[in-house]
């Protein structure tokens, strides 16, 4: 088996206690995430709920996927939508650039095994669903990717180079050919070339020229990469979402007041509970935002009023200004998830452990809405490990769960009970050994002849620095041999944790397909991985 389940300590202790099942943490949730009864039950709630929209939904759907050139299964899990017995297990991410960190393909790989699992264990037709959060501005966490230089030991940073004005969102950032040409060409000179080289560049060639965004590029390379096996795209930022949308943007500015009340007291009641607040909380947040001139601009509320950095609103106005124009109203994180409820009927949302700590605060803000907020299930997190860093740990007796739980400490115990030179006090010994035996010698070859007491001398230095020059000898080896070993702590660490975090949060996959194929994404969802809140080490 290619798949092995370690356990990882984790930082964020109310989403350790949420996947460990503890009672405090589970009552901010509907459902218990690993809990087959968990989905049964939602299943039941959902078939009360009705979702009159089902059929302008996937017609929005359909329309955008065959745009983004999804695979003809896609298509079909969308039309199955259709169907009032069809469910989704839905997740996102940013778009970042060449899908950014690994963890954006995990969280796809874990929608699609999701679905197919439940589809099976409920006897329902159960869509994979990625939510593209193309509405993000912060375009600096989208616009580089990392690979390994230097022989692998070294992580390297590429940005691509985008044309920043204003507060553009992701959706609306141009993609330059220059720019992109440019970006793919130094990413393709920062890898070996192999048998794969060429159709991956030829995809990601392909698929940025028919782009006209950053956003819909990110969309095309994961049509590419997991349309075949069923992952329907959905954009946040689409002309249909934003009209499906509109009764809800209604409801969140007519509950509004009671909405930032709702999340102040979970606040309180999740410091209470003695966890660390993963969200900033504020009586004036509105929990939207409004595009004004083509900029998306926070906004927040005053008594009566809206306002954001250019406009204010009565309340009267923002309602009419919903109803005329939803497409320039935008979800911030909170009242995400309350649009993708409304939007789908949710089986479960799938998010990383950040985002299970933000989900904490939404249980009440669902109830408030007439809501029910799904089983939020944890993404699975996945360590690609190859045969050569594998190679390597065996090398230092070093197993892969040690190497990624506590590396940094085995790294400096290792460097620091080397001894540079363990055979010092030997030399020294044998040199004291060879003047105590030679010396006498010298004074009675000097009381017979007085002439020689030069080149005894000398002969003396000669014998000692024989011995100085096997111990040079000695140094220079050891010295060549911690060289080597060095270089290859190093590629351990630049592989497996590089800056001190999971692989995941670093790496992009395609410095991964270019030495293994574009099938490694066949492989990855085809894995047998365990679906229980553990570490997978996946042997690439």
């Amino acid at each position: 088996m290619n798949v092995e389940s370690v356990t990882l300590p984790l930082a964020n202790r109310l989403a350790k206690e949420y996947l460990q099942g503890k009672e405090l943490a589970q009552s901010f949730f509907n459902y218990q995430p690993y809990r087959k009864e968990s989905y049964q039950q939602r299943l039941d709630w959902l078939r009360s709920r009705p979702y009159a929209h089902r059929e302008k939904l996937v017609e929005g759907l359909y329309t955008y996927n065959q745009k983004m050139g999804n695979h003809e299964e896609a298509l079909k899990r969308i039309e199955a939508l259709k169907h009032p017995d069809t469910y989704v297990v839905i997740g996102g991410q940013q778009a970042g650039v060449l899908t950014g960190p690994l963890y954006t393909v995990h969280k796809a790989i874990h929608l699609i095994q999701a679905a197919k699992k439940w589809s099976k264990e409920l006897q329902v037709e159960v869509v994979p669903v990625f939510w593209i959060a193309g509405e993000d501005h912060d375009i600096d966490e989208i616009d580089h990717v990392y690979w390994l230089t230097d022989k692998e030991r070294r992580l390297h940073k590429e940005r691509m180079q985008l044309n920043r004005k204003g507060r553009l969102s992701a959706s609306q950032m141009p993609l330059d050919e220059q720019a992109y040409s440019t970006f793919l060409q130094q990413f393709f000179a920062g890898q070996t070339e192999t048998v794969h080289t060429q159709e991956i560049r030829h995809m990601l060639e392909e698929t940025a020229s028919a782009s006209t965004t950053i956003v819909e590029w990110f969309a095309r390379i994961m049509a590419q990469l997991f349309g075949k096996h069923g992952l329907v795209l959905v954009e946040s930022s689409s002309p249909y979402i934003r009209e499906l949308e509109q009764p809800m943007f209604a409801k969140v500015i007519e509950k509004n007041e009671q909405l930032a009340a709702i999340l102040t007291q979970t606040a309180d009641r999740i410091a209470q509970a003695g966890y660390p607040l993963q969200l900033q909380v504020e009586e004036h947040q509105a929990n939207l935002f409004l595009y004004e001139g083509g900029e998306r601009l926070l906004l927040e509320r005053y008594g009566d009023r809206f306002v954001n950095r250019r406009c204010t609103y009565t309340h009267d106005e923002l309602i009419q200004l919903a109803s005329r124009e939803p497409q320039r109203f935008s979800a911030n994180v909170v009242t995400r998830g309350l649009m993708q409820e409304h939007l789908f009927p949710t089986l479960a949302f799938i998010g990383g452990l950040g985002e299970v700590a933000y989900w904490a605060y939404y249980k009440e803000v669902f109830a408030a809405f007439d809501m029910q907020m799904p089983i939020v299930l944890p993404r699975m997190s996945i360590t690609l490990l190859e045969g050569a860093v594998e190679r390597l740990l065996a090398g230092f007796e070093l197993n892969v769960e040690h190497a990624l739980t506590d590396f940094a400490a085995w790294k400096t115990k290792q460097e620091t009970t080397q001894a540079r030179h363990p055979l010092e006090k030997n030399f020294a010994d044998v040199r004291e050994s060879m003047l105590a035996m030679y010396r006498p010698l010298v004074d009675e070859v000097v009381a017979m002849d007085g002439g020689l007491r030069g080149l005894a001398e000398k002969n003396v230095s000669l014998l000692l620095e024989q011995v100085n020059f096997l111990e040079t000898r000695l140094l220079r080896s050891l010295e060549e041999r911690e060289d080597v070993q060095s270089h290859r702590l190093k590629r351990i660490e630049a592989s497996l944790m590089p800056e001190g975090g999971l692989q995941e949060r670093k790496l992009n996959l395609f410095t991964y397909a270019n030495k293994y194929g574009l099938s490694l994404i066949d492989r990855l969802v085809e894995a047998p991985f365990s679906d229980d809140g553990s570490h997978q080490i996946f042997h690439v």
